[in-house]
């Protein structure tokens, strides 16, 4: 038996840990319930949509960060690393002293669902231990 892939891994324990089955999930996430069953036996790549990570990430009340990294994408408030070459020096070097030595950030949450009302969005200030 092959191993799952770790967006097929993480979204699947996400599931189990709900109690969530694939069409309730698909319902939940506005995805079509055929792509999302090929996405996670590994005959589909996931999602690239930002949009829909997002909301995957909101049913199954996991964490956006993971979950994006896991499909192999970069958050869009990420994509300043592409274009401060600073930034991205200082990440790198970072990252370059070992995983262990990185600071700990708390994860990014997916925006709730949105219901008929919409709900205020408070976006926490940037952590500059990261730089």
């Amino acid at each position: 038996m092959r191993a799952l892939p770790p967006f097929s891994r993480l979204v699947t324990d996400a599931m189990t840990r709900r109690g969530l089955g694939l069409r309730e999930l698909c319902r939940q996430a506005k995805l079509d319930p055929s792509f999302l069953s090929k996405v996670l036996t590994g005959k589909r790549n996931p999602p690239a949509e930002e949009e829909v990570l997002r909301r995957m990430a909101a049913v199954l009340e996991t964490d956006a960060v993971e979950l994006f990294v896991a499909a192999g994408r970069i958050p869009a408030e990420w994509k300043s690393l592409t274009s401060n070459p600073e930034l991205l020096r200082r990440v790198d070097a970072m990252a370059s002293s070992g995983a262990s030595r990185l600071p700990i950030m708390p994860p990014l949450k997916a925006p709730a669902p949105r219901s008929s009302a919409p709900l205020p969005y408070v976006r926490k200030p940037f952590n500059e231990e990261l730089l």
